[in-house]
């Protein structure tokens, strides 16, 4: 089994199991992995816009700072994760500072595994 992080494990893996693959099979594999690397390379490509938070700002206002501050990635890759995190403020009660916080963590994390920064 290959370690997470072994390009060269993973790379052989992928040959082999391609080679084990029917024609459209393949086609659509290397289909996929070109998706996923035009991603990565948009993600890296489109720096963040740094806006600074504001002193009074609520969680919706956090969620629309933070969908501007990182217009390259995929909304609706987020859209549960943050309305779990909408929903603890608002259904919950959850202190907004502590939800926004934790929003601006999210943001970065999905931004880093887009390939960014």
């Amino acid at each position: 089994m290959n370690r997470p992080g072994d390009a060269a494990s993973a790379q052989a893996e992928l040959v082999d199991l391609a080679s084990r693959l029917a024609d459209d099979d393949r086609r659509t594999l290397l289909e996929f992995a070109r998706f996923l690397a035009a991603r990565r390379d948009r993600a890296a490509a489109a720096p963040r816009i740094d806006l600074a938070r504001p002193a009074a700002e609520t969680v919706v206002q956090a969620v629309k700072r933070l969908n501007a501050s990182y217009p390259m990635l995929e909304r609706r890759r987020l859209v549960t994760r943050v309305g779990v995190l909408l929903s603890s403020h608002m259904v919950d009660g959850r202190d907004a500072a502590s939800v926004i916080d934790d929003l601006e963590a999210l943001y970065v994390a999905a931004y880093r595994e887009a390939g960014g920064d």
